[in-house]
């Protein structure tokens, strides 16, 4: 297995592009491309995949994730011996990037003035190679990627992009071991994120998980250092946020989105919690 890290610097952020789960029947080949100009991420479910890069031949195993570059020559060096099921995506950046044998790390080479609040850099470590060490949850991340694109109000784009995000970020850690802590709480997080539109309970969250309440708030505040139902909360506000900011939707339309019986309540732990009324909000940021 090839263990190269793919160094990419942050900001700006890698956009999603596209992507598909893909069925290749016994004896077909993956696409001869040179310089896509994207990232393509591949993640096996079953069957294997046998790719040539750049000269050199790789085999991507059932449960293994395999990226291959945007400047690059690649195509099948040997044809699927068996039914190969597979998800892959695009992602596209104009950032500095590097795949080498070791992490490296940049500065962003967009001017960041740090007179006032700014963002920070970073450097986003994916695996050139990496068996799935989770493959549920990635699953469950691509299948969400995927269904968010196929709505078609005005602000889909911005919850396919905070999914996308979301996702390079576990990615990133499949580069690196996880232990059974780490990986409930992720799917703790998950759970609460695909729920954040239901009145959620620590019962509700027990019995998806069909472990006890007290050990699984333990595990989320061990990761997070919160509880699931802190999460949750905070979860809801900066979805609310985003919806206030990015968007037109109405004030007790967003109340129902994320879990709220009433505008009301929603008001008010909005103000709690933020400081300002949702209305006053939505003024304050969108000028």
């Amino acid at each position: 297995m090839d263990r190269k890290i793919i160094s990419i610097a942050l900001p700006p952020f890698p956009n999603f592009i596209e992507g598909n789960l893909a069925i290749f029947q016994k004896g077909q080949l993956h696409p001869n491309r040179k310089e896509l100009g994207y990232f393509d991420l591949i993640f096996v479910k079953s069957g294997r995949l046998f790719i040539t890069e750049a000269g050199v031949n790789y085999t991507i195993n059932p449960n293994e994730m395999f990226i291959l570059l945007p400047n690059q020559h690649h195509y099948s060096w040997k044809a699927c011996e068996e039914q190969t099921e597979f998800f892959w995506i695009h992602i596209y950046t104009t950032a500095q990037w590097d795949e080498s044998e070791h992490p490296k790390h940049f500065t962003s080479m967009l001017p960041i003035p740090d007179l006032h609040f700014h963002q920070r850099n970073y450097t986003l470590h994916l695996p050139k190679q990496a068996a799935i060490l989770d493959r549920d949850l990635i699953f469950e991340l691509l299948i969400q990627i995927q269904t968010s694109t196929e709505h078609d109000d005005v602000d889909a784009i911005w919850h396919t992009e905070d999914l996308f995000l979301k996702f390079l970020k576990y990615v990133e850690n499949e580069g690196f071991t996880k232990d059974r802590a780490t990986i409930l709480a992720e799917k703790i997080h998950l759970f609460l994120e695909k729920n954040i539109n239901k009145k959620i309970t620590n019962q509700d969250i027990s019995n998806y998980f069909h472990l006890h309440i007290n050990y699984l708030a333990r595990v989320s505040r061990q990761i997070y250092g919160k509880t699931p139902l802190e999460l949750l909360d905070d979860l809801r506000m900066e979805v609310a946020k985003e919806y206030l900011v990015k968007s037109n939707v109405l004030l007790k339309n967003i109340a129902e989105i994320i879990g709220y019986e009433s505008y009301i309540s929603f008001s008010n732990h909005f103000k709690k919690n933020i400081g300002l009324a949702p209305r006053d909000y939505r003024e304050k940021y969108r000028n």
